[in-house]
């Protein structure tokens, strides 16, 4: 086997307000691409997702949630589909293989020649509109640090009749959807048995068997979308537990992933057994990767837009000097070296971060990311910032600080330790 490159495309969540602001010199390039996307759109009275991939000053995940989580999961799409071919047609990185997470397989299958952008954007519209004439029941999804055996037996016990395992993304972390109540049931029976769980920013429960009456008008609206053939061995779907060929009927695999579980781990294992060795996130976090490297300690994962928000120009940090390459070409940098952190200002920031989110203090490590570990959206943080920047005497600066600046538990501590190395307070007295 030679080692191979593999592109994956994460599913909701996966979101930063403004995340090729910084793009500098490919901007036109992706903002011709965005453009197609929008045309599409229209056709659905939907507003352009341009502003929130372009401007500083997009709404945050959570505003999106609440009021336009349909433009939010477009704007998901658009990101993926632009970072690939920009990867692509720009730095030379080319995947062997395509996978994709629930939503983020749409844009895996416009990579994989399925779908031109335009189209994807159309086929992700098209299964908002099936939801609206079919919604399922008020609820979510609940990520539980557990197999799919153990997340299983949470569900019988907690008689949450509703709730279903609906992602199998490593032998320690499975996602249970269902009804609001039940998951309440099923969380608080975890925490009683030690087992961290974390809500997902999701609208509501996906890949469940209660969608079954919207899948089943999905499968007459994405007729009316236009599918191509796949490039051969190159899309893996977790739904067919193999690649998609041009024998298989495309529209049957998307309804069908609509009320069965993402069996992510399958994909990841069935890649490595291609000989993939590198996985990148064509995504704006690392969600994706983070689980990866969990199952393949060995892997070499890469997640481009991660620090996106905190880079005056993308493009140049795209390909940096010195790194290592990929295919021949240099591969994207990981994320930047945290400034040096007081172990003292740590051990605050975890203490703070372990009461106000009420996790046990040993949940909340020094890498724990806040969005995709911890569950903390952008209200929470800033609640959680308050409390950090007040235990260290820095109240008087919550005003001026950014929650954009870090994702992690450490890369808040640098933060509160960088401030207190400018004289703004003191880590004496503040354990």
């Amino acid at each position: 086997m030679t080692s191979g490159v593999a592109f994956l495309f994460p599913g909701q969540g996966s979101y930063v307000p403004g995340v090729f602001a910084g793009l500098g010199a490919d901007a036109g390039r992706v903002a011709t691409l965005v453009a197609e996307i929008d045309a599409a759109v229209e056709e659905f009275r939907l507003k352009p997702v341009r502003p929130l991939l372009f401007s500083p000053d997009a709404p945050a995940l959570a505003e999106l949630l609440e009021s336009d989580h349909e433009r939010l999961d477009v704007a998901i799409l658009a990101t993926s589909i632009a970072l690939a071919e920009l990867l692509e047609s720009r730095h030379g990185m080319s995947p062997d293989h395509v996978a994709g997470h629930s939503l983020g397989e749409f844009g895996a299958l416009a990579v994989a020649g399925v779908f031109t952008p335009g189209d994807a954007a159309r086929a992700v519209c098209e299964r908002h509109a099936t939801l609206r004439k079919a919604p399922p029941p008020t609820g979510g999804m609940l990520a539980v640090k557990a197999d799919a055996a153990r997340a299983g037996e949470l569900i019988a016990a907690a008689r949450a009749g509703t709730s279903a395992v609906s992602a199998l993304n490593s032998p320690s972390q499975t996602v249970i959807s269902g009804a609001e109540a039940d998951l309440v049931k099923v969380q608080q029976l975890a925490r009683e048995e030690g087992i961290r769980t974390s809500r997902l920013h999701v609208p509501g429960p996906f890949h469940v068997p209660q969608l079954a009456d919207a899948s089943a008008l999905y499968a007459t609206t994405m007729r009316t979308i236009r599918i191509s053939a796949p490039r051969e061995r190159f899309f893996y779907s977790h739904g067919l537990g193999r690649f998609l060929t041009a024998q298989d009927d495309v529209v049957d695999l998307m309804v069908n992933d609509m009320t069965r579980p993402v069996r992510f781990h399958d994909s990841v294992r069935a890649l490595n057994a291609e000989g993939v060795t590198t996985y990148v996130e064509c995504g704006a976090l690392d969600v994706l990767t983070r689980i990866v490297s969990g199952s393949l300690p060995r892997a070499v994962t890469l997640a481009p837009l991660r620090e996106a928000t905190t880079t005056p120009d993308l493009s140049a940090r795209l390909r940096p000097a010195g790194t290592p390459a990929v295919n021949g070409v240099a591969a994207p940098a990981g994320p930047a070296p945290a400034a040096e952190v007081d172990p003292e200002v740590l051990a605050g920031v975890r203490a703070v971060c372990a009461e106000v989110l009420e996790y046990p203090l040993e949940v909340i490590t020094d890498d724990a990311d806040f969005q995709a570990d911890l569950g903390v959206d952008s209200l929470a943080m800033t609640e959680l910032q308050a409390h950090a920047l007040q235990r260290f005497g820095l109240k008087e600066t919550l005003q001026d600080a950014d929650t954009g600046t870090y994702g992690t538990v450490s890369g808040l501590a640098a933060y509160i330790t960088g401030l207190l190395s400018e004289g703004t307070g003191s880590v004496s007295g503040r354990r």
